[in-house]
C-alpha cells in the first residue's frame, strides 16, 4: 500500500534540505565575494544593502528549517494542513519572485 502522505513528506524534506543548502551556500559566497552581487542597484528590498541581503538569506534558512521540522513531526496534530500551507506559501513566493523578475 502506498502512503502518499509519507511520500509527500519525504519529497518536501528533500526540497527543504536543498533550499537550506542553497541558501547557506549563497550566504557564504556573498560573504566571500560581495562585489559579485548587485547591491544597491534597485532590485528590491533584498538588494538595498548588504545587511538586507544577509537578513533575507537567514530568513530563507529559517523557512527551510521550519519545512524540515514540519516534515519530521508527522505525528503532530494538523501536520498535513501545516505541511500543505508551507508548500503553498513557498510555491507562491517562488512564483512571485519569478514573475516579478520578468
Amino acid at each position: 500500500m502506498i502512503h502518499w502522505k509519507k511520500i509527500l513528506r519525504m519529497i518536501w524534506v528533500c526540497c527543504c534540505l536543498f533550499l537550506l543548502w542553497a541558501s547557506i551556500d549563497d550566504y557564504l559566497c556573498f560573504t566571500e565575494h560581495p562585489e559579485l552581487y548587485p547591491i544597491g542597484e534597485g532590485f528590491g528590498w533584498t538588494y538595498e544593502s548588504s545587511r538586507n541581503y544577509i537578513v533575507s538569506c537567514w530568513i530563507i534558512v529559517c523557512w527551510a528549517v521550519v519545512g524540515i521540522g514540519i516534515s519530521a513531526l508527522y505525528r503532530m496534530r494538523y501536520n498535513t494542513v501545516c505541511l500543505l500551507t508551507h508548500i503553498i506559501l513557498t510555491a507562491l513566493t517562488i512564483m512571485y519572485r519569478f514573475f516579478a523578475i520578468m
